[in-house]
Parts: C-alpha cells; structure tokens; sequence
C-alpha cells in the first residue's frame, strides 16, 4: 500500500513497519500504466528509458510454464537495472517485497541450473543493493521456510534453495540474517537428516548453512520455546554427523565448511560438553541412522571419529584447510580434552604424526608453524606417549626452530624451545654430531640477538633456551665436539650480558646464572682436557670478570634481589673450588684486585641473611686458599658461623684478650687473616686509625702469648706485616700511634723467629720495616736469608697482583731503587761481616744478589755507587780470606756500565780495585788468547778509560795507561794477529782468538780516547807512524797505523769495524796536533798511500759504520792537503779516487736505482766528493766525472722521498764549483721546495722515538754482550755514526743553506 510517497511493508510477518523514501512525484504522475493495465505505481523507470512492471514481472516469474529463455531475459533486465542507484530509490519507493515471493518460488521451481544461479545472483543483489532491511529479511525468512517445509524434498532445487540460504547467510552481516528465520527448529532438523545423504554436494551446502547459523548464534537450543527438545541428543547427532562427513568428504570445499562448522561448535563449547565426560556416542537408530563405508560401521568413539576425521584436511594442499584444521584440533585439544588419557588417544591416533608431517610440509608458513607448534605443546603434556612421537619428529623441529628464532619475538619460540628441550631431556642420545653442532649455533644466536639488539626479552624463551643448552651440553653426541667450544663462549658471554640489560627480571638473570654455572661444570668436570676447553674455561672466567663483577660493584647500592647476589656469588665460587689451579688462582687474584673484600662485605651490609654470610665467608675462604696456599683459609672455616657480618665488629674483636679462651683466639686468628689478605691488595674494610687502635689494643692485651710462643708463628707474621703497613700509612696521613706498642712490635721481632720469607708482603710495609734502624739485626739476617735463597733457586721470583709476592730478590731490587731505606747498607754491611768471619759463601750470595738486582733494575747501579759499593769492593778484593775475583768482576762491569757519570767518584777506591785487577790479570797475560775471566777484566779496563773522557775516574784510568806489562802483552797479542795475513779473516768472535783480538782492539780504542784527555799535549801521536821494529817512548798501549791497517784490511766483520775507528781517532788525533803545530809527517809516501788504499777499498764496504769510519779517515788525510807538498802529491797521484768518483756518479745516475736506501749506502763515497770538492786544488778530472750529462742523471733519479742531507750538501759544492747550469739549479730548487713541503708534512705530530735503557750482563759467558756494550759505546763517541740531530732537521738546515748559496753563485 502506497500514500503519498509512503510505503508500508510487511516485514517478517510480525507487524507493519513505516521507511519513507523520497520520490520524484511529477515523474509518477507522468508515468502510464503497463500494457496489461497495471496501476501505474506498480512500474519502474530504468536509466535507459524503459520500464519495469513489477505486477508483470511477479506473474511472469510465478509462471511454471513460462519459457526459461524469456525468464532468462527478465532477470537480466533487473538485474541490469538495479545496478543504478535512482532505479534502486525508485524500486524502493513502490512494493519491492512485490518480487521476493516470485524469485523464491521461481527458485523452487525451476531445474535449469544456469537460471537458478542467476536467480541466486539477483537474489544476492537485491539484497546487498541499498533496497529496506526487511527485503533482505524476507529473502531470509521465504527461503528458509521452503528448506524447512521439506517439499523440495532432496531435488535439485533443494540444492540450489540451499546454496542460496548460505549466500544470504554471507551477506549483510549488520542485519544477523540468521534471525529472520522463522522455523528454527524445523530448518535445523532438516539439514540434519540431509547430512546423511550420500551427495558430497548437499552436505557441503547444508554445512555451510549450519556454519553460519551457529556463528551467529542462532540455533534451535537458543530459543526457550522449544525447551522440550533434546538439544543434548542435538549436539550429540549433530558433532557426529559432521565428523563422519568430514571423513568420508573427498572435496577441499565440502572438508572447509565443515571445518569452519566443527571450528565454530569448538568455539561455542560443544566439544567441551561432550568430550569433558568422555561419552561414547551412541545414537538412537531411530532418530539418526549411523552411515556405513564399506560394510563397516564406524567407531562410535568421539576421540577416535575426530582423530580419523582431521588426518585428511591435515595433509590437504590448501593451506587455509590445513589452517583451519590445525585450529579445530587446537580449540578442541585446549578446550574439550580435560584428562590426559584423551590426548593419549589423540596421539596413538597418529595425530602428533600428522601434524610433525604438516610441520615438515609448511614451507615456513608463519600461521601454519605457530598452529602446529601450539598443538605439539599440547599434545606433550601427555609425557610418555607423545616423547616417542617427538623423538621421531624432531629433524623436523630444528629447522623450524631456526626459523622462530631468526625471528624476533615470534609467537612460537616458546613452544619450539620447549619441544626441543623435552626432546633432548627425555632421549638425550637422539642427537647427532651434526644436530649437536646446529642446535647450538640457533641457541648462540638467539643469545647474541638478545645480548646486541635493543628488544625485550621473553623470559620463558630465555628460561627454555638456557635449560635447552646446559640438556645438550650433557648429550653424549657432544662429547669431545672442538667446534663447541666457540659457541659455548659466545653463549656464555651474550647470556650474561642479556641478563645485565634486563636486570629487572631476575628469571632472566639466575638462569642466565645457571647456564654459564653448567657450562663451566660440563667443562672442568670432563676426564679429558683439551687445549680448546682450557681455552672456553679461560674464556668464562673472563666474562664473568668482564661483565658480572663489575656489574655486580655497580649496582650493589640498588640491589633489592638477594637471589641474583647470591647466583653471582655462587658461579664465583664454583670457578674457585672447580676451575682449574691456574684459571682459579688468577681469577682469585683478580676478585682481591677489584675490592673484593669491600665488595663481599657490602654483599653481607645489605642482606644480612644466614645463606648469605655463609657463602661470603665460604667464599673468601676459598680465596685465601688459592692465593696463600691450601688449607690456610680453614680458620675462617671454622668459626664462620660465630663471625660478624660488620667488618667495625671484626676489629672489635682483636681489642679482646685471649688468655682464657681458645675459641676467641681462633675467631681472632681468622680475623688477622681478613685483614692481612685485604690489606696486601690495598683492600681496606675499616679506617686506618681504627684498625690502627684495634692492632695496637691486640698487642697489648695479647703481648704474653705473643712473646712467650704459644701463637702460631703465621699468626705473628701476619700481625708484623698488618702492624708495618698500618704505620707505613701513618706516615702520609699522621695518624697518632702508640711508641709502647711499637717497642713492643720491635722487641718481639728480635726476639721471635718469624720468617717473613713464607709469607706475602705488601711493599710498603717491607719500606716501612727497612725504614727502622732499631730492627737492622734481623732484618740482616732475613736479607743474607734471601740472598741464600736466591743463589739456590733463581727461578723463584714469581710476581701476582699489584706486585704482592713472597719476599724475594725482585722486592729487594724494589726497595733499593725506591731508596730512603737501609737495605743497600745493610747488604754492603753484609759483606763486610762476612769477609770479617770468613763466609766466603754468604759473600757469593750476596754478590750473585747484587748483579742479579742490577738485571732486574739497572738504575739501582747508582744507589749502589752512592752508598759507597767500591769502596765495600776494595776491601773484599784485598781481603785475605777471598780470592775470588771472576764473582766480583760481572758485578763491577754492570756498575760501571749502568752508572750515570754524574754518580761515579771514589776515584781512590775504583783505583785499589783496579790495581788488583791488573795483579791479578799479568798472571794470565803469556798467553796469546784470553778466557772470559781476563776478557770480562779488559772489558772493565775499557769502561774505566771510557770515563776517563769526561775527567772521571782519572786515577783509576792512569793506572791502567802506565802499565807497561799490560802494554806489552797486548801489543803482542795484535802482532800475532797481524802475521797471519789473509788468513785472519777466520778469526772472528766465535773463536778465542778473534774474541781476545777484538777486545784488545777495544781496549785500544778507549786508550787513544782516554790518553788524548789524561795526557793532552804530552803524547806524540806521530810515534804511532812508526815501524814495529822503532822503539817509542811512550809506555802506553801502542799499535803501528800499519798494523790497524793490515788488521782493517785483512780481519773480519768486527775486527774491520773496530780497526777502522781506532785509525780513525788515530788519524784524528794527529790532524788536531798537526793542525797547531804545523809538523810535517816524519813518514814515506808510500806509507801514506798504502794507508789512503785501504780506507778507499773499504768506502763501499757493506757495514755502514765502518764505511763511515773510513770515508772519515779519508776525510783527516785529504784534509793534509794544505799542511804539506807530499800530502798533494799524494792525493793528486791517486787513482783511487777517480774510480770511487766514477761508481759513485754511474750508481746515482742509473736508472731506477737510486733508492733511499741506495743512497745512503753510497753515503760515505758522497762525503769523500764533497771533500775533493772543498780542496783548494780539487783534481780535474773530478769536471769529467760531473759532467752536465751526469748531473742531468742524477737530478733524473732523485725525488723528495729518497732525497738525503749528503746529496743535498754534494749538489751545493757542485754548485760552488759550477758544475751546474742554471736550469739545473732551478730543476733542483724546485725539487727541494717539494722536499721541504714533504718534511713539514711527514714531521708533523711524529712522536720522538724511546730511548732504550741499557740493560745488565746476565752471566759471566755473555761475552757477545759485553762485547755489544763496548761497541755501542765506541760507536755513540763516533759523531758521524751517531747523529745528534734527526735526519730531516739536518735536511731543512742543507736545504736552506742551498738556497742562500745557490742564490749567490748564480748571480
């Protein structure tokens, strides 16, 4: 019925209900009627101009005889024209409910299935296209009532009346279709007694339908009206009917639905009513026939129907199916099955199988892993039956689990963790090498990811993968695995630094806690240690000190969890009692380095607990084992439980007297033993001045049983060192002290026979008792008692933390360089006692102590001299009862030699020493070769004229100039080196007879130096010119120039090295008095030429020093040029000088080799160019040497890397001389500019290299050492071998300088 624009429809039958539309009223009058004469109102216009009669419509489409192609035509038309919305509006303001009875009915009538899909289409759009709700729910309610009528009885048309509910069940979800069916009960009853037709179709439809009805709540059992059915039976019949439909469906679709329908009843509880009791499905025959597959009834056992029902779906290929399966059993394993029995039957029904085989097939497909690791979790809280499963599905687990874990925060790392862990806890031998090698690579690097990227942290997963490790650690498969031993590091490492990020769970931090505790149990509890797992054992120590100690010290002040304290206490111990001796003791050592005792007792101030004292005081008693020795932390052990937790409260004990009661004492003993040990590592528990008072009131209160013995000798030890190291303190911060109690600490010293040797010292206690004069009697003894220690066993000095070790002879070494003490004049003291008692053994100690303390520190050479060592020396030396020289003699060469001049004096005392020596040494001097006792006494002659250089020792030097034996003998010596011609090059340093040459060489060497400065103008250097066969009056130690030439020429490596610069100060020498008196040289020309020859060959020798020393040699003898005409003739005469020129000018200008190093090998040839450069008559052929070609060359190779301060200096002399044009001087100026840049650049920020500190002979047959000692020192004296000024300053100054005279010269 229509009025003036408003339209009343019926809608569901259950009363009259008002919409209004708008509507184009000029339109409706103009339209006219259809041809059959139908009002007007009944049509429709259409965009396209046509018009739609919904009277004739209606008749057409309730016509059974009307021609299916004309019906065709008509729906399309409708359909066609709804597509617009103004013919919608239109539709809508007329009777549109006019055409929902047609199309139903015309559903229900026709069998064509290509016009009932189009009806089904059309139905669908005119729901869904903007027309009232209640046209929609007239569909709903029209087509359910067909369904629910049963007459279409199981036709084709039922099908598609089917199909249709379900598609407007689908749609327009905001109007719930479902409850616009009218006949609930009847529609149900019908779909179930058509689930039990054979078609797979109709199932699929009718599925679909209860699908939907039961996901939108609407079922027969909801309404209260119909309470007297059995809605239990309904459930019962309904459950099996869709589990025997899933096992028998063999379409993906038909499997879909009734997945989502069983999905929904799990969702809704069903399972859980009827799978909760464990009911048996047993149905009334009358009421639901049971279906048969082959002649054989189905299980009539719920469980087991749903277990055969699922396999299918499982292993279908469409990945939601599998899905949702995998949800169903999910929702129905966590809701329905209460008692494990019923998962027991689910997993003997192959279902872990299938789902493990689902698992392997998933292709990382996240919905499809998470489902069934949820599943699998489930299904293993049935133990015994599902471990077996596990076992066999678990290669399937560990790829999976990789996949979860490279993922963060993935769902599914818990239930994958905890999989594996059941796995390998229940069957630990299932695990391959290979398995063992990957588990725990996934492990290490969920670790690493929690320990490097910023994410929280899920505290089961962390739990799971720590309990998952330490189970694998325990497997047999990975016993002896090499490849572990990394990942266990990294696993320990990233562990602990998880648990620090997130301090605040501290689930997370004891079981990172426990891992790293089983990993290191697994380790050292092994028969079998390898180099790998000393290493690992190494390396969780180090974390631990890396990482939880300091950690730990950080955040103690904060700490609220007693737990975590006591799980980091707890590893900390179990390194100590279980690590192996050298990896506990260092880390012993390294907790007393870092405050350990201050750290403990922290621990103990914030949670005084009785399980906490217990472990601290266990703990440090385990300490003072490890660093003191075994069983010497027992006192703390044993009365631990009577100990107080205040570290104030422990010294009070010390104030009480002991007499009476052993049980104090004891408490007392461990008391010292706290704070001697702290008190070694700088370790304080209390203040100073407060343990000061308490030791001070121990001593007094105790003072009988200290002196009378009945103290255990450690206790008295320990109490002398914490005593000394207290007042050593005293003295920096003046603290008040008692002079009583320190007499009485001083008296029970002398009194007692506590061996301070047995026990560790701290230095600045052995400072401060060294410090007391009124204690120098037994602190002799324990000083003669070191040295004897020492001599036996040299290997004992053994350092450890912050240099706290057994008294020894490096603390004595210690103790004398740092000085204000007395124990250089208690040693010196020492030795004379023992010269004065005839202990020749206890002198030997105490020198082998002395050289031993110069290896350890050198620098102590000047205490020594300061304290007046040469003067002890002497009176050994001339001592009666001691003949042993070749003792003192090592011990008197490294004082010498690591003395600074400014500390040597005592010339009077170093003279008497040296005058025994040369007694001692003419006994020995017959002989043409020396043994080391002789060599080490020339050595010491050597460095005493050394400083004779500087007016040092000058008594002491002359005493060895004047000594015509030592002369004699020596000049002796060199003249039988001399006759063995060529065949002295065999003579070199490993043979006696080289040996004794070269240091008679270097003794020569000294003794020109010292008797140019002790003699000055007395000595005549041209004697030395002489022949071997002329007398000359000098007694000093003499060799002919002609005999250092022949030794120069025809003697090894180190003979030509020290020849050439004993010519060279020779020829030095006789310039400089040449050079003021103006002598001319007593001697042939061809003496001089023989001695330019060899120098000459020598230029380009391979040795870089005694090149240098020649080409200055060649320097003096051209440099005689001026002073005389045999001189000139001479140099203008040799041909030597012309060939150097040549090879010295073809080397620098061949290409590509004028390297740096090139260079500076040709470095003295181009200093002997220079020279003939400067002389004032320079040879002429030197123009044809340097020709302008040659130059070109040279300028060709050169370049401002290989550029040297001796080609600089060349090219400036050449310039001098104008063997340059102008264009290469502006070549080279240019080539100096880029120079100069380099320098400024490459000097910029350079570091001044260290100056390596002269170090001791060790023994006396370090003859090759002492050898090196005198030949450095040869060569430091030598200007041109050792340069004052670094290389590139030297090559700014030349560069400089060129350019000033250049500038000049050209001009």
């Amino acid at each position: 019925m229509r009025r003036d624009g408003v339209v009343f429809q019926e809608e569901g039958g259950e009363g009259w209900q008002m919409e209004l539309f708008d509507e184009d009223a000029d339109e409706d009058r103009e339209m006219a009627g259809c041809g059959k004469g139908h009002r007007p109102s009944m049509s429709v216009a259409t965009s396209e101009g046509g018009v739609i009669c919904l009277a004739c419509l209606s008749a057409l489409l309730s016509d059974p005889r009307a021609l299916t192609h004309h019906v065709s035509y008509a729906l399309s038309q409708l359909s066609t024209a709804i597509r617009c919305p103004d013919f919608v509006r239109r539709l809508a303001g007329r009777q549109p409910h006019l055409i929902v009875s047609p199309l139903v009915r015309a559903l229900a009538s026709f069998d064509d299935e290509p016009l009932a899909r189009q009806l089904i289409d059309l139905v669908s759009d005119l729901s869904e296209c903007g027309l009232p709700r209640s046209v929609f729910g007239d569909f709903v309610s029209r087509v359910s009532d067909f369904i629910s009528s049963g007459g279409l009885a199981w036709s084709r048309r039922q099908f598609f009346m089917l199909h249709c509910l379900g598609v407007l069940l689908n749609s327009r979800q905001d109007c719930n279709p479902a409850a616009h069916i009218r006949d609930k009960a009847a529609l149900f009853s019908i779909l179930v007694t058509g689930l039990q037709l054979p078609s797979e179709e109709i199932r699929g439809e009718i599925l679909f339908v209860l699908y939907k009805m039961f996901l939108q709540q609407v079922m027969p059992w909801t309404d209260e009206s119909n309470s007297e059915h059995d809605y239990s039976l309904k459930e019962e019949s309904l459950l099996k009917l869709a589990l025997e439909t899933l096992l028998k469906a063999q379409k993906d679709d038909v499997r879909t639905n009734c997945i989502a329908l069983l999905l929904v009843l799990a969702q809704r509880g069903v399972f859980e009513n009827l799978f909760g009791n464990s009911r048996l499905l047993s149905l009334n025959s009358e009421r639901v026939k049971p279906m048969k597959e082959d002649g054989l009834l189905l299980s009539s056992s719920l469980v087991d129907m749903f277990a055969d029902a699922i396999k299918g779906p499982l292993l279908s290929s469409d990945i939601q199916l599998q899905t949702n399966t995998l949800d169903l059993i999910f929702h129905t394993v966590s809701s329905g099955f209460s008692s494990v029995k019923q998962i027991q039957a689910l997993i003997e029904k192959d279902i872990a199988d299938y789902v493990f085989e689902v698992l392997r097939l998933s292709g990382n497909q996240d919905s499809v892993i998470i489902s069934c690791l949820h599943i699998l979790d489930i299904l293993a809280t049935a133990d015994e039956a599902f471990v077996h499963r596990l076992a066999v599905g678990f290669n399937i687990l560990l790829p999976v689990l990789r996949y979860v874990i490279e993922i963060p925060l993935h769902p599914a790392q818990n239930h994958a963790l905890k999989l594996v862990w059941t796995c390998i806890t229940h069957c630990p031998g299932i695990m391959s090498i290979s398995q063992v090698e990957e588990l725990a690579g996934i492990l290490a690097q969920l670790f690493k990811r929690k320990a490097t990227v910023e994410l929280p942290i899920v505290s089961e997963a962390f739990t799971l993968a720590c309990l998952t490790f330490v189970e694998l650690l325990k497997s047999p498969s990975s016993c002896n695995i090499n490849q572990l031993a990394p990942l266990i590091q990294e696993a320990s490492r990233n562990a602990i630094i998880s648990s620090i990020s997130s301090q605040e769970d501290s689930v997370i931090f004891l079981y990172s806690l426990y891992l790293v505790k089983e990993l290191y149990s697994s380790i050292v509890e092994e028969c079998s240690i390898t180099c790998a797992k000393q290493e690992l054992e190494k390396q969780i120590t180090e974390t631990c000190e890396k990482y939880l100690l300091p950690w730990l010290a950080r955040v103690i002040d904060e700490m609220q969890d007693e737990e975590i304290v006591l799980g980091i206490l707890e590893t900390f111990h179990l390194i100590l009692l279980k690590g192996s001796e050298i990896v506990a003791r260092c880390f012993a050592e390294f907790l007393v380095s870092s405050s350990w005792f201050s750290l403990a007792f922290g621990c103990l101030g914030f949670f005084p607990t009785a399980k906490m004292k217990t472990r601290i005081y266990m703990m440090l008693s385990s300490v003072i084992d490890l660093l003191l020795g075994p069983d010497l932390g027992e006192p703390i052990r044993d009365c631990y439980l009577n100990l107080p937790c205040d570290p104030l409260e422990l010294i009070y004990l010390l104030g009480q007297s002991n007499l009476q009661d052993s049980f104090l004492a004891s408490c007392q003993s461990a008391v010292l033993m706290l704070l001697y040990v702290s008190s070694l590592y700088d370790d304080r528990l209390t203040d100073g001045s407060q343990l000061l008072a308490s030791l001070e009131q121990y001593i007094l209160v105790n003072y009988n049983n200290l002196s009378s013995g009945a103290t255990h000798p450690m206790i008295g030890s320990q109490l002398v060192h914490l005593y000394a190291l207290v007042r050593s303190d005293t003295l920096n911060y003046k603290i008040p002290y008692s002079a009583e109690v320190e007499k009485s600490i001083f008296n029970l010293i002398a009194q007692m026979n506590w061996d301070l040797l047995s026990i560790d010292l701290h230095p600045r206690a052995l400072k401060w008792l060294f410090q007391q004069e009124e204690i120098s009697t037994p602190l002799s003894f324990l000083i003669l008692n070191v040295c004897r220690s020492y001599s036996t066993n040299k290997d004992q000095i053994c350092l450890r933390a912050n240099s706290i070790k057994l008294l020894d002879i490096q603390m004595i070494a210690e103790l004398i360089v740092s000085g204000d003490n007395f124990v250089i004049q208690l040693m010196l003291s020492l030795l004379v006692e023992g010269l004065e008692e005839d202990r020749k053994n206890d002198i030997v100690h105490l020198i082998t102590a002395m050289t031993d303390i110069l290896n350890i520190f050198p620098r102590a050479s000047n205490e020594f001299i300061l304290h007046g060592i040469a003067e002890t020396l002497r009176k050994v030396f001339y001592s009666v009862y001691f003949n042993q020289i070749e003792t003192c003699s090592l011990l008197i060469f490294n004082v010498l030699y690591l003395a600074d001049h400014a500390a040597l004096c005592q010339d009077e005392d170093w003279r008497g020493i040296i005058l025994k020596l040369l007694e001692h040494l003419k006994a020995k001097l017959t002989s043409s070769t020396f043994g080391q006792e002789e060599i080490l006494i020339i050595a010491i002659f050597s460095l005493i004229l050394h400083y004779s250089t500087r007016q040092i020792l000058v008594e002491a030097s002359k005493a060895i100039l004047l000594d015509k034996s030592l002369a004699l003998a020596l000049e002796r010596i060199v003249h039988t080196s001399c006759g063995k011609g060529p065949t002295l090059v065999s003579c070199d340093e490993d043979t006696p007879a080289g040996e004794t040459l070269i240091f008679v060489l270097l003794l020569y060497f000294f003794t020109l130096r010292s008797s140019h400065i002790i003699f000055s103008g007395a000595m005549n250097w041209q004697e030395f010119f002489q022949s071997s066969d002329e007398v000359h009056g000098s007694s000093v130690f003499c060799i002919k120039c002609h005999d250092i030439c022949r030794l120069l020429h025809f003697g090894p490596t180190v003979v030509k090295l020290v020849s050439s610069h004993c010519l060279m100060e020779l020829l030095t020498r006789i310039s400089d008095q040449r050079g003021k008196s103006n002598n001319n040289l007593k001697l042939s020309m061809k003496y001089l030429e023989s001695i330019m020859t060899v120098t000459e060959g020598l230029l380009f020798y391979e040795d870089f020093s005694t090149a240098t020393a020649c080409r200055v040699c060649l320097s003096r003898l051209l440099g005689w040029e001026k002073l005389g005409v045999l001189e000139k003739k001479v140099i203008r005469n040799s041909r030597w000088f012309r060939i150097i020129m040549e090879e010295l000018a073809m080397a620098l200008a061949a290409p590509s080799l004028a390297s740096r190093s090139f260079i500076n090998q040709h470095k003295p040839a181009a200093h002997v160019a220079i020279i003939l450069l400067q002389l004032n008559e320079s040879p002429p052929w030197l123009n044809s040497v340097f020709s302008s070609s040659c130059i070109s060359g040279i300028l060709g190779n050169l370049s401002a890397c290989n550029l040297t301060p001796d080609m600089v200096k060349l090219f400036k002399e050449l310039t001098i001389r104008k063997y340059m044009n102008k264009e290469q001087v502006d070549t080279i100026h240019h080539l100096f500019q880029v120079c100069r840049k380099q320098v400024y650049t490459d000097s910029f920020g350079e570091q001044t290299p260290k100056e390596d500190l002269p170090k001791a002979i060790k023994n006396h047959d370090d003859m090759g050492d002492i050898c090196n000692v005198l030949i450095q020192l040869m060569l430091s004296s030598n200007k041109y071998c050792n340069e004052s000024k670094p290389e590139h300053e030297k090559l700014l100054e030349e560069i400089d300088m060129f350019f000033q005279i250049s500038t000049t010269v050209m001009e």
